[in-house]
């Protein structure tokens, strides 16, 4: 019975077609992956040959590379597979350090007793990781994001779009996860590099740590990509020197000077 759930997830997550009732099936992609600053993983997985009657794939792998005023560059891999169907993954070197990818994996599958085959293509932007650590590897689209003008009840997130590269910017939502609250959107500034759109929360509890949703929606090659990034500010102390247990520092301080004093 295992073996038969196996089967049918196995065809729920690999494209099936019966061409001239020979059935084909297209690889699936698993993953891309930055493995460091200038390396990206990309892995992919075959039908079952009980499924598969292919005996002729083509995987096409296209990078294509950003780096602000750089680019973008397309390399092209293409693999053969026939009868082999053993490697399933690849490591692509670049020259760049910390740069963006658009990688594109598709692959036509095909048999010699028909002239019919299989073709889907799937996309995703990722960006390899920087030099000075090598576990850095932000995924975030074309934003970077910061704080500002933090204080006991409110703060202002700063959504930075990258300038000068592929993509049309379209939709920024800054919102508080606990509730759901919407920052308030404040007047943009742009500069070389980046345009900055803030957005203040107000009214919030002093010395809280408040996690911040920020979905940014963008266009890249005609395609809608959204990012959510999860960004977490912690609200200063508050000014007034009788909150929360201050009191109880005040109370025992007064008392030990009075004692030394009188």
């Amino acid at each position: 019975m295992d073996k038969w759930w196996s089967y049918l997830f196995l065809l729920s997550i690999i494209p099936l077609c019966y061409s001239q009732g020979v059935p084909l099936t297209q690889p699936t992609l698993i993953s891309i992956t930055p493995i460091n600053s200038t390396a990206l993983n990309v892995s992919w997985q075959f039908a079952d040959s009980t499924y598969d009657q292919s005996n002729l794939i083509l995987i096409y792998i296209n990078f294509y590379e950003f780096y602000y005023n750089y680019g973008p560059i397309n390399t092209s891999i293409v693999y053969t597979f026939t009868t082999n169907k053993t490697i399933t993954n690849l490591i692509q070197n670049f020259d760049l350090v910390n740069a963006f990818y658009y990688v594109c994996f598709s692959s036509n599958s095909t048999n010699t007793n028909t002239t019919e085959f299989l073709f889907i293509e799937t996309c995703q932007l990722i960006q390899t990781c920087s030099r000075s650590n090598s576990s850095s590897c932000p995924q975030n689209g074309f934003v970077v994001i910061t704080n500002s003008s933090i204080t006991s009840s409110s703060f202002i997130i700063n959504v930075n779009w990258l300038q000068n590269l592929l993509y049309v910017q379209n939709s920024t939502t800054v919102q508080l996860a606990s509730n759901g609250a919407t920052g308030t959107s404040l007047a943009s500034t742009q500069n070389a590099t980046y345009i900055n759109l803030p957005f203040q929360f107000s009214n919030l509890q002093s010395q809280t740590s408040y996690t911040v949703n920020i979905i940014v929606n963008y266009i890249l090659f005609g395609a809608s990509m959204t990012n959510t990034i999860v960004y977490t500010v912690t609200t200063s102390r508050s000014s007034n020197l009788f909150y929360t247990g201050d009191i109880l520092i005040f109370v025992p301080c007064s008392v030990l000077l009075s004692f030394l004093f009188s």
